[in-house]
């Protein structure tokens, strides 16, 4: 049998779980999980220097044509930590924390490569390190068209080397896309990652020094009612003790907020519930409002808050 949200909130707590291990299911990745291209867009402001386009003279050109023109513009070297998606935190920052020093290891022992100022005199081992990277191949045979090309190339390659952390953040992810469509819909404010300093900034509600170091994983404001919804999200592959320490922490949060206007909802699913009902069960008769992905996928969420 499919229960309507309200239905289901209807249950008894044993009836709610038996319900919710029914109907478990497992997230599919989101397009933007492949690469974020709002987070290429971001980076790639850096490449927004017309000094940078000078390089397109290089391509298709030799290894010593291509040394020779850093030999009479070295200042331009500055570019190549970006055009290998060098990012700042890979820097140096104990030895000299306002410089970009470059630690470089090879078979002959470690150097290293200040550049934010190019010292001319190392020049070759700044071409030496441009060589080994393999820069110097991609600019003379591997490029036909421009460096802004290749720029967004890099961008796109070191943006897919996050999708493990967003892996990790799935839920959120889905629950941002979910909140944001709902906000559109009924012309509410939302935020993704909510902090109390948020809340007061963008609501203009004090929740409470209690919440002081809590960050929910997003929020939607009902102007017309001046109602807030706070929602926590996350996925249990396996038992343990985070998930019984999760549901007994949304407890007090839900305990808190049964005292005022605003109501705590939290979007859990996965195989370690498994074996630890028990926990989820507790959940369910202090919280109420637990619901899986299918359920908001259903339209739980949307149909609940009318």
């Amino acid at each position: 049998m499919q229960y309507t949200v309200f239905e289901y909130l209807n249950l008894s707590a044993e009836e709610k779980l038996s319900y919710f291990m029914k109907t478990r299911t497992e997230l599919s990745q989101l397009a933007s999980y492949w690469i974020n291209f709002d987070n290429v867009k971001n980076n790639y402001s850096k490449y927004d220097c017309p000094r940078l386009y000078m390089f397109d003279y290089l391509i298709g050109k030799n290894e010593d044509e291509i040394h020779n023109f850093f030999k009479e513009e070295p200042e331009l070297l500055k570019f190549v930590p970006y055009l290998l998606g060098i990012r700042d935190n890979k820097f140096d920052k104990a030895s000299s924390p306002q410089r970009k020093i470059l630690k470089v290891q090879d078979t002959h022992g470690e150097y290293s490569l200040d550049f934010e100022n190019i010292q001319v005199e190392n020049l070759s081992l700044y071409l030496k390190f441009v060589n080994d990277s393999g820069l110097i191949w991609a600019i003379s045979e591997g490029l036909s068209k421009s460096i802004r090309d290749y720029s967004i190339g890099v961008e796109a390659g070191m943006d897919s080397n996050g999708r493990k952390n967003r892996s990790g953040r799935r839920g959120e992810n889905f629950l941002s896309v979910v909140l944001n469509e709902i906000g559109l819909d009924k012309g509410w404010i939302v935020l993704g990652q909510t902090s109390t300093e948020d809340i007061k900034k963008h609501y203009g509600i004090d929740v409470g020094k209690e919440f002081a170091n809590r960050r929910f994983d997003g929020s939607l404001y009902n102007p017309n009612r001046q109602k807030l919804y706070l929602f926590e999200v996350n996925n249990f592959n396996s038992a343990g003790s985070k998930s019984k320490a999760s549901a007994t922490e949304f407890q007090d949060l839900h305990s808190r907020f049964s005292r005022t206007n605003h109501e705590f909802i939290y979007i859990t699913d996965g195989k370690g519930w498994d074996s630890d009902q028990s926990h989820l069960l507790e959940a369910m008769q202090y919280i109420g409002k637990v619901f899986n992905y299918q359920m908001i996928e259903d339209g739980y969420l949307n149909e609940y808050l009318g």
